[in-house]
């Protein structure tokens, strides 16, 4: 239980340096357009999708406690939440990861080949993650949809859990990039 506190601590910190880091290009990205913007976008998605795993899974822990929602249906919305976020996290994660690549062999300093090795670490983890964790995921989900009851609450409670915790992650990065935007002057204004 340790370890899976210090590691959603560490994936809400990870969230927070990213919103840092997209609010301090934010303004300049959106006058450049073109690719900064896109970066920019990947790293606010990436953020959202931390916070919401955090946020979801102590939604999802303070259902369990109450007792109102059972240990197959957390693990139904677990999967529902897998499933949408994946694609994101992969799609805008690759993109990240090639833009660490360029910079690196442009810049060749150490701490630009760190960020290039992580993010490539951290990318063939998801990558390899996703192969294993869809099948498990849809199964989860399946069996979430596929109850015998004729009461859907427990479905419906897994779905709102879901769009808590995406809608949490998407606000709570949009508020922390408009609070660090503008953190980087644009040349020529004022430091």
């Amino acid at each position: 239980m340790f370890m899976l506190i210090v590691l959603l601590a560490l994936n809400f910190g990870v969230s927070w340096l990213n919103c840092w880091a997209v609010g301090g290009v934010w303004i300049e990205s959106k006058a450049l357009g073109g690719f900064p913007r896109v970066l920019a976008w990947c790293g606010a998605i990436q953020a959202a999708i931390g916070f919401s795993s955090v946020i979801g899974f102590v939604l999802g822990a303070i259902a369990l406690q109450l007792g109102v929602l059972p240990k197959s249906a957390a693990s139904g919305a677990a999967g529902l939440w897998y499933l949408l976020i994946i694609v994101p996290a992969l799609g805008t994660g690759l993109v990240i990861t090639i833009q660490s690549w360029l910079v690196a062999f442009r810049e060749r300093s150490l701490v630009n080949m760190g960020v290039a090795a992580y993010n490539t670490l951290a990318q063939a983890h998801n990558m390899a993650g996703a192969v294993r964790g869809v099948g498990d995921a849809f199964g989860a989900v399946s069996s979430l949809f596929s109850r015998d009851d004729d009461d859907h609450a427990v479905a419906m409670l897994a779905i709102a859990l879901v769009v808590m915790a995406l809608a949490g992650g998407a606000v709570l990065a949009a508020f922390l990039i408009r609070r660090y935007a503008g953190r980087v002057p644009l040349p020529g204004g004022e430091s």
